[in-house]
């Protein structure tokens, strides 16, 4: 039995077994069924889980999520971004101290220092860079040939890109790579289901970022972290811990997300042939809504976490200060309030209101022109080559709350 398309099975959970901060919940074939049925029932609901910490109130609502995220008054960025960790265990994670883990207008000053290195006109000036590396990538390959596309093509592109706006020597990106998937992978058995290995992992981030700086200082290039090394707030440098941040989190942030999207979107033209079809009939014209309608339907990250600054009733659910708020995007972008049809993959959607960058307010994705580009090359470049190309076997999903990433897609080209 299915429910709103053959590709979402109905659930068999009753409401009050859907548990939003059980990493389990999200590797079940149902989600979005459940994530529905909430939906409709009980569009804000507290979930507790020993993984997540000491639980967090629920919105899967799309109007929910969009008032929640641009009341930064009331529900509070500072504390941290990630519902399944609490405020002050110790647990430091990236973006501490910076843009991502302020409130405006903090947020909002700290955000100016890396903001002119992602604008639209920025990246459109990237484009021939973006796609040579996209064409090296799939040149690697002959047809027929079956590869692991997340290792082989969708997490290469994205960290290569990001590390080269950042200044990173060759040789040290895959360790960074290692670094950034123990980081957001916390919760999954391969990576060791330990939050303090995570907090591990990004301290080790967070050191390189500033030994990197250190070195721009001395001998700057021409990068983005020469240019955060050199930042100055009234006369003085930007500290340590600042720019161990913007490190870890542009390097963390700028590879998985895109990742994610990218094999979600291989995923997706195997699961739709006749969006595949669609987009090789027109790679250019069909560009952006493609690259839109993937970010949507793989929805990198799942959730962001708020924080109560003071006793908010909402909607007659009453909140108090101090306890954690998850914002799913994961739910929102399958709303069908706002998306008709929201389980069909459909490139020519429009308007694509996602909230895959954010649901609105101040913390709007700083990548998002970067990562539109990325995925919309990379699926250009890949079917070019190879018209062929298609999923040969399930993902296999990452086991967390937060990241909906895949550890492994098998791809025959």
């Amino acid at each position: 039995m299915t429910t709103t398309s053959d590709f979402v099975p109905a659930t068999e959970l009753g409401l009050d077994e859907i548990n939003l901060a059980d990493p389990d919940f999200w590797l079940r074939p149902d989600i979005h069924d459940a994530l529905a049925r909430l939906r409709a029932d009980q569009p804000i609901a507290w979930h507790e889980h020993p993984d997540s910490g000491k639980g967090f109130w629920s919105f899967v609502d799309y109007d929910d999520i969009v008032a929640v995220t641009r009341d930064w008054q009331h529900f509070s960025s500072r504390y941290g971004i990630r519902a399944h960790h609490d405020a002050g265990s110790g647990q430091v994670r990236p973006g501490t101290g910076i843009m991502i883990e302020m409130d405006p207008p903090e947020q909002t000053a700290n955000r100016k220092h890396v903001n002119a290195g992602f604008t639209p006109r920025q990246v459109r000036k990237m484009e021939d860079y973006v796609r040579n590396q996209a064409q090296r990538i799939v040149a690697e390959f002959q047809p027929g040939q079956e590869i692991d596309f997340v290792s082989d093509v969708a997490a290469r592109l994205p960290m290569e890109i990001i590390c080269d706006i950042m200044g990173v020597r060759s040789e040290d990106r895959p360790y960074l790579l290692d670094l950034s998937n123990r980081t957001l992978g916390d919760q999954d058995p391969e990576y060791g289901v330990d939050p303090m290995k995570g907090t591990e992992a990004t301290l080790e981030l967070r050191a390189y970022g500033v030994r990197l700086a250190a070195e721009r200082l001395a001998e700057p290039g021409d990068d983005l972290f020469s240019d955060i090394a050199r930042i100055q707030v009234d006369g003085k440098p930007l500290p340590e811990e600042q720019l161990a941040g913007y490190f870890a989190l542009l390097i963390a942030a700028g590879n998985e997300t895109t990742r994610t999207a990218i094999t979600h979107g291989m995923q997706a033209f195997s699961m739709f042939p006749e969006q595949k079809a669609l987009f090789l009939s027109d790679p250019v014209g069909l560009a952006q809504s493609t690259a839109e309608e993937i970010i949507r339907w793989a929805t990198p990250i799942k959730h962001m976490g708020r924080v109560l600054t003071e006793d908010v009733e909402y909607k007659g659910v009453q909140m108090r200060k101090g306890e954690k708020v998850a914002i799913w995007f994961a739910a929102a972008n399958r709303d069908p309030a706002i998306f008709p049809e929201p389980f069909q993959f459909d490139i020519t959607r429009d308007p694509n209101l996602h909230q895959s960058f954010g649901g609105g307010g101040p913390h709007f994705c700083l990548g998002a022109n970067l990562a539109r580009r990325e995925v919309w090359v990379l699926f250009q470049e890949l079917f070019a080559r190879f018209p062929d190309a298609r999923a040969v076997s399930d993902p296999r999903p990452l086991r967390s709350v937060q990241v909906n990433g895949i550890k492994e897609l098998k791809v025959k080209l």
